[in-house]
C-alpha cells in the first residue's frame, strides 16, 4: 500500500504537469493564430499589388509572371520564400531557378512581394545577389 504522503506527491506533480501542458498549448495555439494571420496579412499586401494579369495567374495557379526592369526578361515567382523564383524561355517553359530573398522571417506573400518588386524595378542588382539554381529536369 502506497503511504499518504506518497499519494498526495503523486496527485500534486500530476496535477502540476497537466496545468504546464496546457500553458504549452495555450501558448502553442496563439503561436499558430499569429502566424496565420501574418500569413493572411501578407497575401492581401501581395494581391493588393498584383496587376489584374498576375492576380488571376496567382488565384488559378499558385504563381504570377513578372518582366525584369533592364532585360526585359521573364520571371515566374512561385509561392514560397526561397528556391521560388524561374527565369522564362520561349513557350513558357521553366528556365533557371533564381533564389533570393528579403532578409528576416518573412511569410510567403511578403517574400513574393519584395521578389516582384526587385524584378520589376532592380533587376540587375537583385540578379547580383540571387543564387543561380539549375534549370528543373523533365522526365519522360
Amino acid at each position: 500500500m502506497i503511504p499518504l504522503t506518497w499519494l498526495f506527491v503523486i496527485l500534486l506533480v500530476a496535477y502540476l504537469l497537466l496545468i504546464v501542458g496546457r500553458l504549452n498549448l495555450a501558448s502553442v495555439s496563439r503561436d499558430l493564430r499569429r502566424q496565420e494571420e501574418a500569413e493572411a496579412k501578407g497575401l492581401k499586401l501581395l494581391i493588393d499589388n498584383l496587376t489584374a494579369v498576375q492576380s488571376q495567374q496567382y488565384d488559378r495557379f499558385g504563381y504570377f509572371d513578372v518582366v525584369g526592369s533592364k532585360t526585359g526578361k521573364r520571371y515566374r515567382i512561385c509561392h514560397g520564400t526561397s528556391r521560388n523564383v524561374n527565369e522564362l524561355l520561349e513557350h513558357n517553359r521553366l528556365g533557371a531557378g533564381r533564389c533570393f530573398m528579403p532578409r528576416g522571417n518573412l511569410v510567403a506573400g511578403d517574400c513574393m512581394l519584395a521578389q516582384k518588386i526587385a524584378l520589376e524595378n532592380c533587376e540587375e542588382e537583385a540578379l547580383k545577389v540571387a543564387l543561380r539554381l539549375p534549370m528543373p529536369t523533365v522526365s519522360v
